[in-house]
């Protein structure tokens, strides 16, 4: 259940983040790269959070670690490609 809230808080941040810079297509590719950055780093505090005051292995965190930081910069990734795109007409 801890995994899905970090996830859904993830995706909305980065949608909430991309969606107020989306006119200026630079700043949308370095708003992409802080909030990929800065969610990794986030995501990493909870896996060392999860090894050293839940008592988990590091190969126990790991996949959580992954789907954790994974499928919030991979939606921002593709959400900050999709607002790039100029709209057909």
């Amino acid at each position: 259940m801890r995994t899905l809230i970090i996830v859904a808080i993830g995706i909305a941040l980065s949608a909430l983040l991309l969606m107020l810079f989306r006119r200026n297509a630079p700043t949308l590719r370095a708003v992409f790269a802080t909030f990929a950055v800065a969610w990794v780093a986030v995501c990493g505090y909870n896996l060392w959070l999860g090894v050293t005051r839940a008592g988990y292995a590091v190969m126990e965190e790991l996949p959580f670690f992954l789907a954790n930081a994974g499928v919030p910069v991979l939606f921002a990734w593709w959400l900050q490609r999709r607002l790039q795109r100029p709209l057909r007409a």
